[in-house]
């Protein structure tokens, strides 16, 4: 049987739209500002950048591994802070570019197969390659990027509109 694409044909735009909108969101980041954050419970603004830029290399890792094992010496994600804007761009940009890769080589039959993400050998999520690419990469890249849009508004900086132009105008 012949591999088809029709699925990845469809996600690609989606996905290449949202890793756009992430990087404007990162590129407002202010330098000197790393260990803001605005409860005691919330995220340093380094990490949370990181975090957001790390879900790029993540939609790689789900469309070519079987799973991942978070937390252990076998873990393949690639965990960002980000130092300088600039430095966390860059990564951002090989880690979208692995993305969008990945994407374009996924033939529909593998977004069926089961994919499962485990924390130090503890399953956290089993189900479709699929849902895994929607729930953790989408869905939690989008969460993670309006919360840093939250941050640069806490922080009076300019913030990026993502659904349309922001109150900044932007």
């Amino acid at each position: 049987m012949t591999d088809t694409y029709l699925l990845s044909a469809r996600l690609l735009p989606e996905l290449e739209q949202e890793l756009a909108k992430t990087r404007r969101v990162i590129e407002a980041v202010p330098d000197g500002r790393n260990d803001y954050r605005p409860h005691e419970k919330s995220m340093l603004l380094h990490r949370l950048a990181g975090h957001t830029a790390e879900f790029a290399g993540f939609a790689a890792l789900i469309l070519t591994l079987p799973g991942i094992d978070m937390q252990t010496p076998s873990d393949p994600r690639k965990i960002l802070r980000m130092e300088t804007k600039d430095k966390l761009l860059a990564d951002f940009d090989e880690l979208a570019a692995e993305a969008m890769a990945a994407m374009k080589s996924t033939p529909d039959a593998a977004f069926d197969e089961t994919w499962t993400l485990r924390r130090k050998g503890e399953p956290v999520f089993i189900g479709t390659r699929y849902m895994a690419y929607r729930n953790n990469v989408l869905n939690h890249m989008i969460h993670h990027r309006g919360q840093l849009t939250v941050y640069l508004r806490l922080l009076n900086e300019p913030v990026p509109g993502t659904f349309g132009p922001s109150a900044d105008g932007m």
